[in-house]
């Protein structure tokens, strides 16, 4: 399967306006959390063949096989432009009554459309805003969000460490 590249994704930094930056910088961050799920998944699939001496069952080798050739339906990361914040929903693909179509699951995380302050959900439709969890004016931030390493699919990162 293949993602659709945006305009914007593709223009230098330095020709755009920051709400454009903003913009693209989310793009690449929902690409870099399907990144993380997809090594996730594939992680996932081949320890549990460990487990069994090797042996993978049918369901597992042609999970790996879609994955291999890109036809597997792995989560994705979709943007909703909202009037002050950029939600980032995961979405699942959905099998069940054949419907065979992306879902949406849950928020991973909002982005303020004129700061790229990132922020944990507090709910569907807010962000928890007490406080910033990421900048992506900020370089060190921005270069960890579009880090498959240190992105986590599930959220984990966006909580704060005692």
């Amino acid at each position: 399967m293949v993602t659709a590249v945006p305009t914007i994704a593709v223009f230098p930094d330095e020709k755009l306006t920051l709400d454009q930056r903003i913009e693209k910088w989310v793009w690449h961050y929902c690409r870099t959390l399907e990144e993380n799920y997809k090594e996730y998944h594939r992680n996932m699939i081949t320890r549990n063949s460990e487990r069994y001496d090797g042996e993978m069952s049918k369901y597992a080798q042609d999970q790996l096989d879609a994955m291999n050739n890109g036809t597997a339906n792995l989560m994705k990361f979709r943007m909703e432009f909202g009037r002050k914040y950029i939600k980032i929903i995961h979405q699942d693909f959905d099998t069940f009554q054949d419907r065979n179509e992306y879902k949406d699951g849950s928020v991973h995380a909002f982005v303020n459309k004129k700061t790229g302050e990132v922020y944990k959900p507090a709910s569907w439709k807010s962000p928890h805003t007490k406080y910033v969890r990421f900048d992506l004016r900020i370089i060190s931030d921005r270069e960890k969000l579009h880090d498959h390493r240190f992105t986590d699919w599930a959220g984990g990162y966006l909580y704060l460490r005692g």
